[in-house]
């Protein structure tokens, strides 16, 4: 009823617009010839950025967004590209994009006019061919907007323009859907710089560390294998290099003592779309600026390795064990070696104030496990999860 209501009252007020673009405007009246482009600096000028607003957010909105358009519109500006909302393409291939998407999707000032994600790839014990979660996403979004599927979705297998025919195409694809912003979140390939050069207003990144810190592949790894404190979200502007762009925005927040990267990737997942969609949108209005990186203080993480996942836990420390599980408990989960069989540590909940004070102690002693050990549960390879004291009466000598 409201939204309905909303839309009736902008109705006049655009007829109201139209009859003054008319008779006043300097960009429509008689006078135009002379004053168009000196009155107004905006790209579209105020009164058809109005009606835009209008007839997208309803009278409300359209209102306190037109009002404030035309009290910062001077003169003595300078050109400035400033639509109603802004045109999106959206690149990601992991789930962690899904809630980015369906909440740029969701958001009126944004328009996502495209998604960009990897092929469908085998999967399962016949290895089917499966569709990633983003696609279907993507499917969902293009269902409820009525929107041509097979123009909406793309999934190049080569991006570069100048290498590949199939390049060229895609390019050319991506031009034609005029986008104002890329946005690019766990994407999986380098895009190149040709790419990068489309979109109007620009390229943009959503990294999940607080960059120049865990440049790279797993920075959300990363973060928990190096036990840090603090991590967050680094909006940035990209460009054909490995997350060298320039800072627009960062989100930070402290990492508690027993989460794990699902946990980290369930709190980016919360807060980071929000985030995102205002960040956007305050950068598009050059409320926000770009800060340079500073290279002295980078880092770079890779792909992880499968050595990675595997621990000693007669030898290592509790330290570096339980940093590696906290890193790697989504995917692969640690493992050790017991008679020449795999055991995967599925489950490890510690006591803080005693891990603190035996850190450096191994995760086994003997038949003892270490005091800071609240729980823990192991699935030796062919059998089901085992907990904690019958593992250690059943398999530790």
């Amino acid at each position: 009823m409201f939204k309905k209501r909303n839309n009736r009252l902008a109705k006049p007020v655009i007829r109201a617009i139209k009859i003054y673009q008319y008779t006043l405007s300097p960009d429509k009246w008689l006078p135009s010839f002379w004053l168009k482009g000196r009155i107004c600096a905006h790209e579209p000028h105020c009164s058809k950025y109005s009606i835009a607003a209008l007839k997208r957010y309803g009278f409300w909105p359209g209102i306190f967004y037109s009002t404030d358009r035309v009290l910062h519109c001077t003169a003595s500006m300078h050109k400035n590209y400033d639509p109603d909302h802004y045109r999106v393409v959206f690149f990601s291939s992991a789930p962690i994009g899904v809630p980015f998407l369906e909440a740029l999707a969701q958001d009126k000032r944004f328009e996502v006019v495209g998604v960009v994600t990897q092929c469908d790839k085998p999967s399962g014990r016949w290895m089917e061919m499966c569709e990633n979660i983003i696609k279907e996403t993507a499917k969902k979004i293009n269902k409820q907007e009525n929107l041509d599927s097979e123009n909406f979705i793309a999934t190049p297998t080569k991006l570069h323009p100048e290498k590949s025919e199939e390049g060229y195409e895609f390019s050319q694809r991506i031009k034609e859907k005029k986008p104002d912003l890329l946005v690019v979140i766990a994407y999986g390939k380098i895009i190149p710089q040709a790419i990068l050069d489309i979109p109007k207003i620009a390229p943009i990144n959503v990294h999940g560390s607080l960059l120049p810190k865990y440049r790279g592949a797993s920075p959300i790894q990363s973060t928990l294998l190096n036990n840090d404190k603090e991590t967050g979200i680094t909006i940035m502007k990209m460009d054909a290099t490995m997350d060298t762009g320039n800072m627009i925005d960062i989100l930070r927040f402290r990492i508690p003592f027993q989460w794990t990267t699902k946990d980290l990737i369930a709190e980016m997942e919360k807060i980071g779309p929000n985030f995102l969609n205002n960040t956007l949108r305050k950068y598009g209005k050059k409320l926000l600026g770009e800060v340079a990186q500073q290279e002295q203080k980078a880092s770079y993480c890779g792909k992880i390795e499968k050595e990675s996942w595997l621990i000693d836990p007669r030898n290592d420390t509790i330290e570096t064990i339980y940093n590696k599980y906290r890193a790697f408990a989504l995917w692969p989960k640690i493992y050790f070696i017991l008679n020449d069989k795999r055991v995967i540590i599925e489950h490890l909940e510690l006591n803080e104030p005693i891990y603190n004070s035996n850190d450096q102690t191994p995760l086994f002693q003997d038949k003892t496990l270490n005091p800071a050990v609240l729980d823990i549960q192991l699935k030796p390879e062919g059998k089901k999860t085992t907990p904690r004291k019958e593992f250690v009466n059943g398999y530790i000598k």
